[in-house]
């Protein structure tokens, strides 16, 4: 997957989602009830869209420094679904944090 061609749409989730922390929200939490509504829209409409934002999501809250394994179960259906696999998303984690 190119996650360059995506790169704005993370960061204006991580922004977002930072301004929401802001103000009082928990930023994890609201990313992961996020994901999980994204994910149930994706079941139920059957339209790609959500689990593209689901995915998009995923990426923004590992690039927050949120742990993986904590929501494996639905991280992995995520993926799954959108025919990622785990290893390319963390290979790109790496390149990401190389950069800084």
């Amino acid at each position: 997957m190119d996650w360059e061609s995506y790169r704005t749409d993370i960061e204006a989730i991580k922004l977002a989602v930072n301004e929401c922390e802001r103000l009082g929200v928990d930023k994890e939490e609201l990313l992961i009830i996020s994901i999980y509504r994204l994910y149930e829209f994706y079941k139920t409409e059957d339209d790609r869209v959500y689990l593209l934002g689901a995915l998009l999501h995923l990426k923004a809250y590992l690039e927050l420094g949120m742990e993986y394994e904590k929501n494996r179960k639905i991280f992995s259906l995520i993926l799954d679904n959108y025919g990622v696999c785990y290893q390319d998303i963390f290979r790109e984690l790496r390149k990401w944090s190389e950069k800084i």
